[in-house]
């Protein structure tokens, strides 16, 4: 919707994660146990062990368990690549994209859906990937557990296969944290994707946006399908919307145009509209160019849009699902 409203860490100290930090460096949904603690590595820290482990993971460097000059301009890197501030820290939402902190396999998290909202659900697939079928879903606020494979984004679970960036992680109330998660838990969206357009509340081309973490690369896989397929971007309206937008879109339209704060899946970071014209034609609406690849295509990357074609449902609103 653009007019349609749609732990503190120190150091190298280890802390159990239980939930945000009030800092850049170390806040993160990252994925873990109540019981399993992170230890945070920095420019010459000390734990050679965790530090190779690091190096290893980063790729392209000497494993000698120092973290010195080479091994922060390779953090710095993936921070950048991956949508985090570039601090050079390495916290528990960059160890969680790194493949999670060595030892933190068994995770408990709740899907982040509200009952009520448009295609509130989780997938559960037969394999770890979004190749295999889905066998399932779970539904909102779903309690999951299960065994992270390898050092990728999906749990093995007593059900199937499960993203884990359709679980939160720090609550087993994910609407008390919708809408209410710092941008620097978020991941920055590139810009080149923004919408040319400015509007409401104070929107522009070069206006920041964000999504979960987990999700950023597969929305960046399919807009490098999409500019193959087309020359240009599939341009983005809306993402990460906090709880003031959601008050600001409820109050302007109220229900059921607009969904009422604390419930939307935009405030999860889960959700992308993309471009709203209001013009005959338009690229995202029902029946247009962009839309008709959309909703044949973007489940490959675990986008779906959860409305039936032609009705007075967003055309243009994706949410990942897994």
């Amino acid at each position: 919707m653009k007019k349609m409203a749609s732990l503190v860490l120190a150091g190298a100290a280890a802390l159990t994660l239980s939930g945000l930090s009030p800092t850049g460096a170390g806040s993160a949904r990252a994925a873990t146990t109540s019981s399993c603690s992170v230890i945070t590595l920095a420019y010459g820290d000390t734990h050679h062990d965790l530090v190779k482990t690091l190096q290893q993971r980063l790729g392209g460097l000497t494993v000698d368990g120092i973290f010195g000059n080479g091994t922060l301009a390779k953090v710095k890197a993936f921070q950048t690549t991956r949508g985090l501030d570039a601090d050079g820290i390495v916290g528990p939402m960059t160890w969680d994209l790194l493949g999670g902190f060595p030892g933190c396999t068994t995770i408990t998290g709740y899907v982040m859906a509200d009952a009520g909202a448009a295609g509130s659900k989780a997938n559960i697939r037969s394999g770890p990937g979004l190749k295999y079928s889905i066998v399932g879903t779970y539904g909102p606020h779903a309690k999951v557990t299960g065994t992270r494979v390898g050092t990728g984004p999906w749990l093995h679970t007593s059900s199937g296969y499960v993203h884990k960036g359709t679980l939160e992680w720090t609550t087993s109330d994910p609407s008390s944290i919708n809408g209410r998660t710092p941008t620097g838990s978020l991941c920055k969206v590139p810009m080149a994707y923004n919408s040319p357009d400015t509007f409401e509340p104070g929107y522009t081309p070069t206006t920041q946006r964000y999504l979960n973490c987990d999700n950023q690369p597969y929305l960046k896989s399919l807009q490098a399908s999409y500019r193959a397929a087309f020359g240009h971007y599939a341009a983005i309206d809306l993402t990460y919307r906090d709880i003031d937008e959601q008050w600001y879109w409820y109050n302007k339209f109220g229900s059921p145009r607009a969904a009422y704060p604390g419930t939307s899946n935009h405030g999860y970071g889960l959700a992308v509209d993309f471009r709203e014209t209001d013009k005959p034609g338009e690229e995202f609406g029902w029946g247009g160019t962009g839309q008709q690849w959309l909703s044949a295509n973007a489940h490959r990357w675990g986008f779906a849009n959860p409305f039936p074609y032609g009705t007075d449902g967003e055309s243009y609103h994706f949410q990942f699902i897994g």
